[in-house]
Protein backbone atom coordinates (compact mmCIF):
# COMPACT_ATOMS: atom_id res chain seq x y z
CA UNK A 1 0.00 0.00 0.00
CA UNK A 2 1.47 3.39 -0.95
CA UNK A 3 2.14 5.57 2.06
CA UNK A 4 -0.45 8.65 1.42
CA UNK A 5 0.92 11.14 4.03
CA UNK A 6 2.05 14.46 2.50
CA UNK A 7 3.96 16.82 4.61
CA UNK A 8 2.06 20.03 4.65
CA UNK A 9 3.77 23.40 5.32
CA UNK A 10 1.05 23.82 8.16
CA UNK A 11 1.91 21.00 10.14
CA UNK A 12 5.90 22.54 10.47
CA UNK A 13 4.68 26.13 11.77
CA UNK A 14 3.08 26.31 15.63
CA UNK A 15 -0.66 27.35 15.83
CA UNK A 16 -0.91 31.09 17.06
CA UNK A 17 -2.28 31.28 19.97
CA UNK A 18 -5.39 33.08 19.13
CA UNK A 19 -6.61 30.46 16.87
CA UNK A 20 -9.86 29.32 17.60
CA UNK A 21 -10.31 26.81 14.61
CA UNK A 22 -7.05 25.33 13.87
CA UNK A 23 -8.20 23.00 10.75
CA UNK A 24 -9.12 25.94 8.93
CA UNK A 25 -6.35 28.33 9.85
CA UNK A 26 -3.92 24.88 8.60
CA UNK A 27 -6.18 24.68 5.39
CA UNK A 28 -5.78 28.40 4.72
CA UNK A 29 -1.93 28.64 5.49
CA UNK A 30 -1.53 25.99 3.50
CA UNK A 31 -3.18 28.17 0.35
CA UNK A 32 -1.11 31.08 1.39
CA UNK A 33 1.79 29.71 1.24
CA UNK A 34 1.16 27.72 -2.42
CA UNK A 35 0.22 31.17 -3.32
CA UNK A 36 2.63 33.50 -2.25
CA UNK A 37 4.29 36.35 -5.34
CA UNK A 38 7.70 35.15 -6.66
CA UNK A 39 10.35 37.50 -7.61
CA UNK A 40 8.62 39.14 -10.18
CA UNK A 41 5.30 39.94 -8.55
CA UNK A 42 3.37 37.27 -10.25
CA UNK A 43 1.78 34.03 -8.15
CA UNK A 44 3.65 31.18 -9.64
CA UNK A 45 0.62 28.80 -8.85
CA UNK A 46 -1.14 27.19 -12.08
CA UNK A 47 -4.11 27.62 -11.04
CA UNK A 48 -4.04 31.45 -11.53
CA UNK A 49 -1.93 32.11 -14.30
CA UNK A 50 0.44 33.87 -13.31
CA UNK A 51 -2.04 36.81 -12.37
CA UNK A 52 -0.26 39.91 -10.10
CA UNK A 53 0.27 39.84 -6.40
CA UNK A 54 -2.43 39.48 -4.69
CA UNK A 55 -4.06 36.90 -6.71
CA UNK A 56 -7.77 36.06 -5.49
CA UNK A 57 -6.62 32.44 -3.33
CA UNK A 58 -4.43 34.54 -1.75
CA UNK A 59 -7.16 37.42 -0.29
CA UNK A 60 -9.23 34.65 0.29
CA UNK A 61 -6.71 32.65 2.58
CA UNK A 62 -5.68 35.94 4.43
CA UNK A 63 -9.41 36.31 5.34
CA UNK A 64 -9.55 32.99 6.33
CA UNK A 65 -6.69 32.68 8.94
CA UNK A 66 -7.88 36.01 10.00
CA UNK A 67 -11.02 34.92 10.94
CA UNK A 68 -9.97 31.23 12.36
CA UNK A 69 -8.37 33.58 15.04
CA UNK A 70 -11.58 35.07 15.92
CA UNK A 71 -11.88 37.55 14.09
CA UNK A 72 -14.72 39.40 12.31
CA UNK A 73 -15.50 38.80 8.79
CA UNK A 74 -14.05 41.91 6.99
CA UNK A 75 -15.88 43.25 3.99
CA UNK A 76 -15.66 42.21 0.91
CA UNK A 77 -15.04 44.72 -1.47
CA UNK A 78 -16.85 44.50 -4.95
CA UNK A 79 -17.42 47.06 -7.94
CA UNK A 80 -20.28 48.56 -8.80
CA UNK A 81 -22.53 47.07 -10.79
CA UNK A 82 -23.73 48.32 -14.16
CA UNK A 83 -26.74 49.12 -14.94
CA UNK A 84 -28.21 49.96 -18.48
CA UNK A 85 -31.54 51.94 -17.10
CA UNK A 86 -28.65 53.86 -14.73
CA UNK A 87 -27.05 54.69 -17.80
CA UNK A 88 -30.01 55.97 -20.05
CA UNK A 89 -31.02 58.43 -17.95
Amino acid sequence: MPDTTRNRSSHEVALPEDVTDPLLWRLAYDVAVAHQPDATGRCPSLLCVHQGAPCEPLVNAERAMHLARGGTPQPVWSPPTWHWRREAA
